[in-house]
């Protein structure tokens, strides 16, 4: 099954770098959505973390081509971040899809409270 993918940093269409584009043309918008977790700024980009601490918010894209594209997403992603299938809960109801969680320490990393990385704290 072809499953959609959450966003919720970078790759959200607007953010303005080549893979959020790539991903824009390469989709379709399915709606916005929010995991369970906490957001951290890492660097320029942020990483959600699984905790019951809040919610992450993000949108939710059907791949056209999902192999092609995930393994694309997955490169760039790299080593910190594992795609993972989580249910998303949107105004439609809950949708399980990839979602990419940070995998290294955020020790030291500063908490995103609203949750949404284009808010910012």
């Amino acid at each position: 099954m072809d499953y959609p993918l959450f966003v919720y940093g970078t790759l959200r269409g607007g953010s303005g770098n080549d893979f959020a584009r790539l991903l824009e043309s390469a989709s379709d918008f399915v709606a916005s959505g929010r995991v369970r977790g906490s957001l951290y700024r890492i660097a320029h980009y942020p990483g959600w973390v699984e905790d019951s601490d809040g919610w992450v918010q993000g949108e939710i894209r059907q791949p056209r081509d999902s192999t092609t594209l995930l393994h694309e997403l997955d490169e760039y992603e790299g080593a910190e971040y594992r795609r993972v299938l989580r249910v998303i809960e949107t105004d439609g109801g809950p949708r399980q899809c990839w979602a990419y969680l940070y995998t290294r320490s955020i020790e030291g990393k500063s908490r995103i409270v609203s949750g949404d990385w284009f808010v910012g704290t």
